[in-house]
This record gives C-alpha cells, sequence and structure tokens, in this order.
C-alpha cells in the first residue's frame, strides 16, 4: 500500500528508495530511513512503526490516516497481533496540554477530527491517565456517535480509539454499557458498529448478550453483524455456551441462510458462522444447502481451498481485473519488477470474492486506501457501464460492493442509480447497489442523493423495500442531504424504522455530520490517466 502511493506520486524521483530516503532526512521531525530499510518494509521483512507511516503521509502529501487506517484494519483481524507498533509513546510536555485540551474539546461540542481521536486514544493507553467516570462517559458516547455517522478512514481510526478505550480499566465497562444503548438505538443506521469493534477484542465482547441478542434481536438490523460476531467468539475459544445454546445458534443460522425473503448480505454472515460451527474444512455447510441455493452461497459455503470450475473463474476474473488496473498503472508502474504488482492479484480476489468477511474488510481498505484507486474506480466503472456484468450474479454483486468504496461523482453515481432502478436486473443486486450509492454518499453531488431517494421510494423491492429505503436514507445522511429526508417524514405511510432513521439523521448535531467533500469538485472530476487503453 505505501509502496503504491511511492510509484504514484507526482514527483517521479520519489519512486527510488534512494531520492525518498534522502528527502526524509530533510522533512523536519521525521524519522529518517535509510534505502535498506525502505526495501525491507515494503516488501515485509521488517515491522512497521507509527512514525514509518506518518513520515510516508506526510512526505507524499497523503490526508493525515491514509495509512494508518487499514493498518489498524489489518492489525484488528490478524488478533492485535503487532498493534503496539502503532501507538506513539512518548509524549511532551506539549502533548500532554494536547491531550488536556482534547478532553475539554471531545467532552463539549467543538468539532473534532479522526487525527484528534487518534492522538488522545494512543495517550490515554500509553500513559494510563484517570479520568472521572462522567468524563469517560461522555467519551464513549460521543466517540459511539461519531464512530456511527462517519465511515471509511475517518471510522476505522474511531473505531481503533474505541478498542484503545476499551483496554482501560475504568473505560471498559463504560465503553460496553454505551455500546449495548448504542445497539438497540433506535433509526441508528450503523448501530452495529459496535459490534464489528468487539469482533476485533473478543475477550472484551459482551459475549451472553450478544448471543442473547442473535436468538431474539433487539432490532433485525442488527443480525448480519451479530452473525458475524457469534462465528468471531466460537472461533476465538474464549467463548464457553451450553450446548443448548449452541443448538439453537446452529439452528437459528441454517434457517436464516435457507430464507430467501432476507438480505442476502444476512444470509451470507449466517452462513459463516454455520461454517464456523461446523468446521470451515469439513464442507458440511455445502451439504446443507439445497439445489437451488444461490450460486454466491454455494461457493460460500465450499471448503476452503477447494479446486473447482468456480473458483478457478472468479481467480481468473480477479487476474484479469488486475492486468486491467495496471494497463492504467501508476505513474512510476514500470519500478516493479517486470512491470507487474505480484501482490494485486491476491488482493483483489479477497475484495471480491473472499470468504472471510473480516479478510475482505481488510483486503478492501488496502486497496482503496493504495495508489490504485483511479485506475480501479475506472476499471469498475467501465465494466459496470457495459451492461454484461449482470449475467453472473456473483460478479456483479461483488463488482458493486467494492465500486461503491471508491464511486464519485455524478457520473458514477448515475451508474448506480440505473443499476438500483433497474426492475430487469434481481432484487439482491439492486439492493447491494443501494448500499454502494451509500457508501459513496459524501462524494456524490446532491443531484444524485436526491434521486436515490426518489427511485427507492416509487419503485418496487419487494419484500426489501423497506431496506432499499433506508440505504436511500442513509445516502442522504452520509452526503449531509438531511433536508431530503423531510419528504419521508411528511408521508403517512413511510415505515417507522424508516421515520427512526430519518430522525436520527435530523437529530445528529453539527459537530457530528459528517462532512461532505467539495460539491463542485466531485463534479469535475478527471478521467483518471491512462484511462483511454480501457477501451
Amino acid at each position: 500500500m505505501a509502496r503504491t502511493h511511492r510509484y504514484n506520486s507526482t514527483d517521479l524521483g520519489l519512486a527510488t528508495a534512494s531520492s525518498f530516503a534522502a528527502r526524509l532526512e530533510r522533512l523536519p521531525g521525521a524519522r529518517p530511513i535509510g534505502p535498506a530499510m525502505i526495501s525491507r518494509l515494503e516488501s515485509g521483512s521488517a515491522t512497521w512503526q507509527r512514525e514509518h507511516l506518518s513520515a510516508y503521509e506526510t512526505l507524499l502529501n497523503l490526508p493525515p490516516g491514509q495509512l494508518l487506517a487499514p493498518a489498524y484494519k489489518i492489525f484488528g483481524v490478524l488478533g492485535r497481533q503487532g498493534a503496539v507498533s502503532l501507538v506513539q509513546t512518548r509524549y511532551s510536555a506539549h502533548d500532554e496540554q494536547r491531550a488536556a485540551d482534547l478532553v475539554d474539546t471531545l467532552t463539549g461540542e467543538d468539532p473534532a477530527t479522526s487525527v484528534d481521536w487518534d492522538f488522545l486514544s494512543g495517550y490515554l493507553l500509553a500513559s494510563r491517565r484517570r479520568l472521572g467516570r462522567r468524563t469517560w462517559e461522555s467519551l464513549c458516547e460521543r466517540l459511539l456517535l461519531e464512530l456511527c455517522a462517519s465511515q471509511g478512514l475517518d471510522q476505522e481510526i474511531r473505531a481503533e480509539a474505541l478498542v484503545r478505550f476499551a483496554h482501560l480499566d475504568l473505560a471498559t465497562d463504560i465503553a460496553n454499557e454505551v455500546a449495548q444503548a448504542v445497539m438497540v438505538q433506535k433509526g441508528n443506521p450503523t448501530s452495529f458498529m459496535p459490534l464489528k469493534v468487539f469482533q476485533q477484542i473478543p475477550e472484551k465482547a459482551p459475549a451472553a448478550w450478544i448471543s442473547r441478542a442473535l436468538l431474539n434481536p433487539p432490532d433485525r438490523w442488527l443480525l448480519r453483524e451479530l452473525f458475524s460476531s457469534v462465528a468471531v467468539l466460537v472461533g476465538s475459544g474464549t467463548w464457553h455456551p451450553s450446548s443448548e445454546r449452541l443448538r439453537a445458534i446452529r439452528r437459528e443460522s441454517i434457517e436464516t441462510t435457507l430464507d430467501n425473503d432476507i438480505e442476502l448480505e444476512v444470509r451470507r454472515s449466517s452462513l459463516q458462522l454455520f461454517r464456523a460451527l461446523q468446521g470451515t474444512g469439513t464442507g458440511g455447510a455445502a451439504r446443507a444447502l439445497p439445489p437451488g441455493a444461490t450460486p454466491e452461497l454455494l461457493y460460500l459455503a465450499k471448503a476452503e481451498g477447494a479446486g473447482d470450475q468456480q473458483n478457478a473463474r472468479y481467480q481468473g476474473i480477479s487476474a484479469r481485473v488486475a492486468a486491467e488496473i495496471q494497463a492504467v498503472g501508476l505513474r512510476s508502474q514500470s519500478k516493479w519488477a517486470r512491470g507487474e504488482d505480484p501482490g494485486l492479484g491476491l488482493i483483489l480476489q479477497q475484495c471480491l470474492f473472499g470468504r472471510s468477511d473480516d479478510l475482505r474488510s481488510a483486503s478492501t481498505s488496502i486497496l482503496t486506501s493504495s495508489g490504485y484507486v483511479d485506475p480501479l474506480r475506472a476499471v469498475l466503472a467501465r465494466d459496470l457501464n457495459s451492461g454484461k456484468l449482470h449475467e453472473d450474479r456473483v460478479v456483479a454483486r461483488a463488482f458493486i460492493r467494492l465500486f461503491g468504496k471508491v464511486a464519485a461523482g455524478p457520473g458514477d453515481g448515475s451508474a448506480l442509480l440505473r443499476v438500483v432502478g433497474s426492475e430487469h436486473i434481481d432484487i439482491d443486486t439492486r439492493i447491494q447497489a443501494g448500499w454502494a450509492l451509500a457508501n459513496a454518499g459524501p462524494r456524490l453531488p446532491r443531484a444524485v442523493t436526491d434521486s436515490a431517494l426518489e427511485v427507492c421510494r416509487r419503485r418496487s423491492f419487494g419484500v426489501q423495500s423497506v431496506t432499499a429505503l433506508r440505504a436511500a436514507v442513509a445516502t442522504c445522511g452520509r452526503a449531509s442531504n438531511t433536508d431530503a429526508l423531510q419528504s419521508l417524514l411528511d408521508d403517512p405511510t413511510t415505515a417507522l424504522s424508516v421515520r427512526d432513521e430519518c430522525n436520527w439523521w435530523r437529530s445528529l448535531p453539527r459537530h457530528v455530520l459528517p462532512i461532505p467533500s467539495d460539491t463542485e469538485e466531485r463534479a469535475t472530476l478527471q478521467v483518471p490517466r491512462g484511462a483511454e487503453r480501457l477501451a
């Protein structure tokens, strides 16, 4: 990831390790890194430290957290082994004053950034500074509210801050209490975010509450992450439920997987849990599915490493997309041995067709934070607009899911809107496109977010009509287009859960509302350099 940004720098001299090292030496306050160490870091034979990533971000003029946030995500997937290398350990008197000022800021109503949360949580973890219970309650409440309202890098950094809080004695119980309150909060579109954080630290998770909630969910909106969380608890070895509880969970997971009226992403997670209960290498999950099960579920149920035509096809698609991305290429693409990035195809395969949700999520974070974002966006947009993508529903949904992470501007928004509004495309794919619009919301012009709301109100989505409408509400909310939601509140036929979500977005304090990209900039995005070679 770091190397792709170095190879894609507008300063072509930085593509050479010796030149990059020389520039780092002249960077005020940066930790010097020699050419040999740069090669070791980028090849994976040395451990990245926080100072290394910060130096790369500064010299390459990347937004703060562009490299740190995916690193946090990776360590979360790896069981947090080595995560301590990403925490600042030395603090000056000036840093201590900054931390004190941030406590005042974050317990008040002044706006704060993900950089602020990253600094303060690292400082509190390293210093073990004692805070009062009311202060911890205020910090945890605001952090969880911002965690639910943000997305992308900002959300990942706030998630890491919550993980750090959970490792502090007094804050652990408070964070759990506030998290459980968030998970049952009416209208919160991402009330499941605390569950995603607990998946990184299962030893801190309220296991009894999570398993009870799966069997009797306080809000079906939580189902996807409840299944994923119980799968993590099962695999962690730290949870020891009764045989009766395990039988009930196994029955719930297979019944949900086979229910065609439930959103496919929820059924995907329930199947993940069933595989964890059966043992991932047994193939038992595949035998439990009926012959008419969707191709995506049949693929996910197979044992890891199964060699068949479906697996070979998806590997071939990943290799093809990787080749097309590199045909557009980085500014210094030739610096790779033989001009090819050997890891890109493997990362793409995890992003598009990975069976493990956490590996898929981490791989997506790596790819969408790398220097390949513009070429990736051009390739996915071309395939989405070709119309041929929908011949294979599994491939279509995988491409749409990833496209939502990088889509920007009116053209990309319109491409996703066409999928959402087409009644010739299956409902699960259209729902996936609706959530892709929600992920892209801050990077879309208001005309697109308004249209998303209108399309989801007027078109038929069968039993998933409420899900489609909630995706459109999230699109407007994340774009700070909350005025558009008033029309749903004025409509007496609007479902209660949709009304609750509209009210949640409209009730967010100004200092918590997500800040969308500049509208004019979003409307005039440039075509990636070299994109003409895709034709």
